[in-house]
């Protein structure tokens, strides 16, 4: 197991935006409301005692919401022995953290309806599925969260498209850029970017705290340095990364040129080995089938 401490390039002194100054990045982009299904969740998932048929109840009341999660159920991912038909039934079997997280998701997509966008929400499902699996692999506790975080954190560019008709071409440059270029390239084209418009989304739909951060940060390869910062952020930062690295070289849907600039990073943060990564790659690979790709 590899566990030697890459050098992290030094960055720049950031400056931190005050209220105003993020209000005024942010004024023009249309940040979707925290839908009524994701409120009641989170009072749920809060709750010493929480009541998940109230929830079963919710989600049965949307049609497309109840449709697309029993698609999901019924997915390899979850490896149930019988279709599930009811609503209740996938409720029961999962329990709330994995139904909560899984609604999340989908609710996160039917809120920015935005055409064309449909590889995107596929990669980004399979990459937060993976999430959830590496960090039960390793043993780091909420897999939910690194589930949650990664669903989340490149949720901003489908608002950004909305909101900027030349995104989709800012989209297909950071694919080939540096981890850290990223949030640059897109602050010198559009003012903004889209680590900072998803945190102010998770901050709008209640997320916790760590996640919110995370999502913000998730461009900063100084996490890996900054002894301020909580374990757990960072580790959501490191999971992610690696979990869509892994959902990128499976899918062979996009250039994956950064992962050499921030992955010894990452893997070195979680001390996952090269055999290991390989090991989760051929394990992400079963789940998913490579014919499906």
């Amino acid at each position: 197991m590899n566990t030697a401490s890459p050098a992290v390039p030094a960055a720049p002194p950031k400056h931190q935006l005050n209220q105003a100054e993020t209000h005024k990045l942010l004024g023009n982009i249309q940040i979707p409301p925290q839908p009524e299904i994701v409120r009641a969740l989170i009072i749920e998932r809060n709750s010493d005692d929480p009541d998940i048929q109230r929830i079963a109840q919710l989600i049965s009341k949307d049609v497309g919401l109840s449709a697309a999660m029993l698609k999901a159920v019924n997915s390899p991912y979850y490896g149930l022995r019988s279709k599930i038909g009811s609503i209740m039934h996938a409720a029961s079997l999962l329990g709330m953290k994995n139904i909560g997280t899984l609604v999340m998701g989908l609710a996160l997509r039917a809120s920015t309806p935005v055409p064309g966008m449909e590889r995107y929400w596929e990669s980004a499902s399979r990459s937060a599925q993976l999430a959830s699996l590496l960090a039960r692999r390793l043993a780091l506790g909420n897999a939910e969260d690194a589930q949650l975080y990664t669903l989340f954190h490149d949720s901003a560019m489908p608002l950004l498209v909305q909101r900027f008709p030349d995104y989709r071409q800012t989209m297909r440059e950071i694919a080939g850029l540096g981890w850290v270029e990223v949030t640059a390239h897109e602050d010198a084209r559009h003012n903004t970017n889209h680590a900072a418009v998803g945190g102010l989304l998770a901050s709008n739909w209640g997320l916790p705290d760590h996640i919110r951060t995370a999502i913000t940060l998730h461009h900063d390869i100084t996490v890996f340095i900054d002894d301020k910062l909580p374990r757990n952020v960072v580790d959501l930062i490191a999971i992610g990364h690696i979990a869509e690295h892994v959902e990128n070289a499976i899918s062979q849907q996009m250039n994956d040129s950064a992962w050499e600039e921030f992955g010894a990073s990452c893997r070195n943060h979680l001390l996952l080995g090269e055999d290991e990564l390989q090991d989760f790659t051929d394990t992400a690979k079963e789940l998913f089938g490579m014919d499906s790709y």
